[in-house]
């Protein structure tokens, strides 16, 4: 198992990079002017920005699965 320095350790990078990540697409965001949603392309954009190599291709391929399986349950559901 995992011990819980370590666990903690984790918590704090994962926390960090989905600041850096929040950072970034805010700046994209604000650059493009007109919009006030943040949108999928804003964060994929941001992750490769941030995370290197491998990471940001994990990053976007498990962020774009994520976003696809909250539409699927989304219109199973019968939201909007």
């Amino acid at each position: 198992g995992i011990t819980k320095k370590s666990m903690g350790i984790m918590n704090d990078f994962v926390i960090d990079m989905m600041d850096k990540i929040a950072s970034e697409a805010k700046t994209d965001l604000a650059i493009s002017g007109k919009e006030k949603t943040l949108r999928e392309w804003h964060v994929n954009t941001a992750t490769k920005l941030v995370l290197p190599g491998e990471l940001k291709k994990h990053g976007v391929n498990e962020g774009t699965k994520a976003i696809r399986n909250f539409n699927a349950n989304r219109k199973q559901k019968g939201d909007k």
